[in-house]
C-alpha cells in the first residue's frame, strides 16, 4: 500500500457532536418559519424533525438523514415540498425556507460545538507524521471554519471545504476536485474520514485511496456504511500506522 498523502475528514460526527449542534439548529429553522410566515404551518415541530431525521425518541439524529448527510440547501429544499404539500406556492415555499434557515445559522453563531473524544490527539498525531488534512463538509464552509476555530483546531488543516464551494455535495466528487485543483490534492494518496455512507461513496467516487468510516461503539446496527473499507468505534493514534508506508 503506498503512503498516505492526505486525509480528509468530514466535520459533524467526525470532528465534533453532531447531534447537540442539529437538532438545535433543525428547532431554530421550524421556529423561524411558524414566527416569521403571515399564515399557519400546518405540520407540527414534531412531524418537522422526524422528516428530517430526527429519531422517534426526539433527541438523536438517524445516521442516515438528510439532517446528518445533507447540505443545508437540501434541508431547505425540504422544507419548501413540505409547505408545498400544504399548498403554498413552490417559489413562495423556497423564499421561505431559505429566510428560516439563514436565521438559523446566524442564531448558530455563537453555539457551543463539542469534540469527539480522542479526536485532537489523534489530529496532531497525524500532523506530527507529516500528512496533510483537510476538512470536506456538507456544512458551509464559514460555519465550519468557525466550529474548528472555536475547538483550536483550525490550524492543523489545510484547508477547509464546505459544500457552498461547488454545485453538488458528497457523495458526489465535485467537492474533491475542488480540493485537488485549488490545493493540489492527490486524491489517489488520500483517505478519507466520516460517520456517513455518502462519506464513503464520496471517497470512492473522488478516487481516494481508501476510506474510515466511525460508527461510536454506543450505536446499533453498524450496517449504515456498507461502503467503508474499515469501520472503527473510536479514535485512537494507533490509527496512524495505517497510513504509514512500512519499511
Amino acid at each position: 500500500m503506498s503512503q498516505v498523502e492526505w486525509i480528509i475528514f468530514d466535520k459533524d460526527g467526525t470532528i465534533i457532536e453532531m447531534d447537540s449542534l442539529w437538532m438545535s439548529w433543525a428547532k431554530n429553522l421550524y421556529l423561524n418559519l411558524t414566527e416569521n410566515s403571515d399564515f399557519e404551518i400546518k405540520f407540527t415541530l414534531q412531524e418537522f424533525l422526524k422528516s428530517i431525521g430526527v429519531k422517534d425518541d426526539g433527541t438523536s439524529i438517524d445516521p442516515t438523514s438528510p439532517l446528518a448527510i445533507g447540505s443545508i440547501q437540501e434541508a431547505e429544499t425540504i422544507v419548501a415540498y413540505l409547505l408545498y404539500q400544504q399548498g403554498i406556492a413552490w417559489s413562495k415555499g423556497v423564499t421561505l425556507a431559505r429566510a428560516a434557515a439563514s436565521l438559523a445559522n446566524t442564531e448558530q453563531e455563537h453555539v457551543t460545538v463539542k469534540e469527539l473524544p480522542g479526536i485532537r490527539q489523534l489530529l496532531m498525531t497525524i500532523k506530527n507524521n507529516g500528512i496533510k488534512m483537510g476538512v470536506i463538509t456538507a456544512d458551509l464552509t464559514v460555519r465550519a471554519e468557525a466550529h474548528l476555530r472555536q475547538l483550536d483546531i483550525l490550524s492543523l488543516f489545510e484547508f477547509v471545504i464546505g459544500s457552498d464551494q461547488a454545485t453538488y455535495s458528497k457523495p458526489f466528487p465535485d467537492l474533491a476536485n475542488v480540493a485537488k485543483e485549488r490545493y493540489n490534492v492527490p486524491l489517489e494518496r488520500t483517505v478519507m474520514i466520516g460517520d456517513s455512507n455518502a462519506d464513503m461513496l464520496f471517497a470512492k467516487n473522488a478516487g481516494m485511496q481508501f476510506s474510515i468510516g466511525i460508527i461510536p461503539k454506543e450505536i446499533y446496527p453498524k450496517d449504515y456504511l456498507p461502503d467503508a473499507t474499515k469501520i472503527i468505534e473510536s479514535y485512537d493514534e494507533s490509527l496512524v500506522s495505517m497510513f504509514i508506508e512500512e519499511e
